[in-house]
């Protein structure tokens, strides 16, 4: 998952506030990095010229396998 392809992206990106935005109202206790990624793209892509990417990094030894957010338990 990254913010764009070769461009240079400021660190206050369209990207990182829709996926803080996401992850904050998160309510899954497990979340799929590619499920996370799909439901913050639309919404990089209509308010910034970057073009977000997701997918696997080649010759790296990656067997398929997915990165799962873990949602921490709320503090009482």
């Amino acid at each position: 998952m990254t913010s764009g392809t070769l461009k240079e992206v400021p660190d206050r990106s369209i990207f990182l506030h829709y996926l803080a935005k996401r992850l904050i109202e998160n309510e899954e206790e497990y979340l799929p990095s590619e499920q996370l990624f799909a439901s913050f793209k639309p919404a990089v892509l209509n308010n910034s010229n970057n073009i977000p990417q997701y997918g696997e990094i080649k010759n790296a030894g990656d067997e398929g396998g997915d990165f799962i957010f873990i949602r921490k338990p709320d503090s009482e």
